[in-house]
C-alpha cells in the first residue's frame, strides 16, 4: 500500500463505510494497478485467509473494485474514485431511505403515545421593515425555488424586484398563490400581471397571511397583519424547530395543488 496516501483519506474512507482491509485493497489497487488475490494479500498485508471475503465485498456488495474473470489468475482492477463514490453515495442513500421508513412506523408510535412536550424557539419579527427585511434576505439567499403566498398588493409590489434578479440568478421553480378576493384590486391584477412573466400562479378563495417558501422548505417565514386603531400592526413567524420549513413546504403544496390556475381577461383587466 502506498505510504504516500494521507491520513484523512484513510479516515474519509472509514467515515463513508470501508473496513480498513476494505481500505488497505482499494488503495493498493489505486497504487499498484491490477493485481491477482495473492498479490493483493502481499501487497495489502491482509491476511490470505480474508481476502477472498473481502474481495467479494468490495466487488459484489460495494462495488469500488472489478474482477477480471477471463484471466487465471483472476485480477482485480479498482474503479476511479469519482465512480466508487458515485456508487457509494447511491447505496447510502438507499439504505437511508429503506431503514427511515422501519425506524419512523416503529418508533413513531411509541414517541407518540408519551405526551412530552418539547421545548422550541418561537421567534416573533415586529414591524413592517422588519419583515420585510426577514422577507428580503430568506429571496435573496434562495437558489432552487421560491413559493409565495400574498393576499395583498403591498408585500406583491415589496419583493417583485429581488425575486425578478432570484430568476435571473438561476431560481426557476417560482410559484406564487394569491387570494381572489384581491383581484377585484386593479393595482393588484396588474402586479400579478408582472409575476405572471416569471412565476406560476393560482388563486384561492382564501388565504392565511403571506408567506414566502425558500428552497423547498430550507427556510419559510409567515408575515401576519392586524388592523390596530385604523392601522395595520405588522409581525412574522418563524421558528428553529427543524420541521417547520418542510411542513410550510407541505402545506404550500397542499394549497397550489387545490388552487385555480390564474387566467387574465385581456378586455377586462382581471384575473379569474
Amino acid at each position: 500500500m502506498s505510504k504516500e496516501t494521507p491520513d484523512n483519506v484513510k479516515d474519509a474512507l472509514r467515515a463513508i463505510g470501508l473496513t480498513d482491509y476494505e481500505i488497505a485493497i482499494y488503495l493498493t489497487l489505486i497504487s499498484k494497478g491490477p493485481m491477482d488475490a495473492r498479490e493483493l494479500s502481499d501487497a495489502s498485508s491482509v491476511p490470505y485467509s480474508r481476502i477472498y471475503n473481502i474481495l467479494t465485498q468490495l466487488e459484489k456488495e460495494k462495488k469500488w473494485i472489478i474482477k477480471e474473470e477471463e484471466s487465471r489468475p483472476s485480477r482485480y482492477f479498482a474503479k476511479s474514485p469519482d465512480e466508487a463514490l458515485i456508487i457509494a453515495k447511491k447505496q447510502y442513500s438507499e439504505r437511508f431511505d429503506k431503514h427511515s421508513i422501519d425506524i419512523i412506523r416503529n418508533l413513531t408510535p411509541i414517541y407518540e403515545s408519551h405526551d412530552t412536550p418539547i421545548k422550541v424557539a418561537l421567534y416573533i419579527h415586529r414591524g413592517r421593515d422588519v419583515c420585510i427585511n426577514r422577507s428580503m434576505n430568506i429571496i435573496e439567499h434562495a437558489k432552487n425555488s421560491l413559493y409565495f403566498v400574498a393576499p395583498y398588493y403591498e408585500f406583491l409590489e415589496l419583493f417583485y424586484d429581488a425575486v425578478k434578479k432570484a430568476r435571473a440568478r438561476g431560481v426557476i421553480d417560482m410559484k406564487l398563490l394569491i387570494e381572489e378576493e384581491a383581484l377585484k384590486d386593479e393595482k393588484f391584477v396588474e402586479m400579478t400581471k408582472k409575476y405572471a412573466e416569471i412565476c406560476e400562479i393560482r388563486s384561492r378563495d382564501q388565504v392565511f397571511g403571506t408567506s414566502i417558501v425558500m428552497d423547498e422548505g430550507e427556510e419559510a417565514f409567515i408575515i401576519l397583519t392586524q388592523e390596530i386603531f385604523k392601522g395595520l400592526s405588522y409581525f412574522g413567524v418563524d421558528t428553529d424547530h427543524i420541521a417547520f420549513g418542510p411542513a410550510s413546504n407541505f402545506y404550500f403544496n397542499y394549497l397550489y395543488q387545490t388552487a385555480k390556475p390564474l387566467k387574465f381577461d385581456k378586455k377586462t383587466k382581471t384575473g379569474n
